[in-house]
């Protein structure tokens, strides 16, 4: 189960709908194992990347996040040199529910070849997806639900959060 600060969560509330129609994204830090985690905004760079090189970034941010990898290395560094360590990751979802997409999935193998009986990259991080709509139909912008996500062993299951 991940554990997260309430002021932690609303501040990722935040900038989720602060973002809006670009998905938001950012890590979590624990500074022990089972701690509560924190979060650190990062930089979706998805839109950016998106614009250079459309071929080899199809998606944009509406529906893809990138984290900045500059701010990824020294929160994870700040992280380690503290005795903690990434604990996850968080993104939101634009106008769909909050649940873990293949694309999702597929990040987290980035370095392994992603062949039979092979883990995730660190299976023991996990992922908090927000569903975050829009002002359609003369509604208003808001956080409609999250999700928790951890690997089981075999696949990403939904998991709890506690919000202390």
């Amino acid at each position: 189960m991940l554990r997260i600060a309430r002021g932690d969560f609303e501040r990722i509330c935040a900038q989720a709908l602060a973002e809006y129609p670009h998905e938001c994204c950012g890590l979590l830090v624990e500074e022990k194992q089972g701690g509560v985690s924190t979060a650190h905004a990062c930089t979706n760079v998805q839109q950016q990347r998106h614009e250079e090189d459309p071929k080899r970034y199809p998606r944009d941010a509406r529906t893809a996040y990138l984290i900045n990898a500059g701010e990824q290395l020294r929160i994870a560094e700040a992280a380690e040199k503290a005795g903690g360590r990434v604990s996850g990751c968080y993104h939101s979802h634009i106008d769909c529910a909050a649940y873990f997409s293949a694309e999702d999935e597929r990040r987290t193998w980035i370095f392994n070849s992603q062949e039979a009986g092979d883990d995730p990259d660190d299976p023991d991080a996990m992922y908090i997806v927000f569903s975050v709509c829009g002002e359609e139909a003369g509604s208003q912008r808001n956080v409609q639900g999250y999700k928790c996500f951890a690997w089981d062993g075999n696949r990403y299951a939904e998991t709890g959060i506690e919000i202390v």
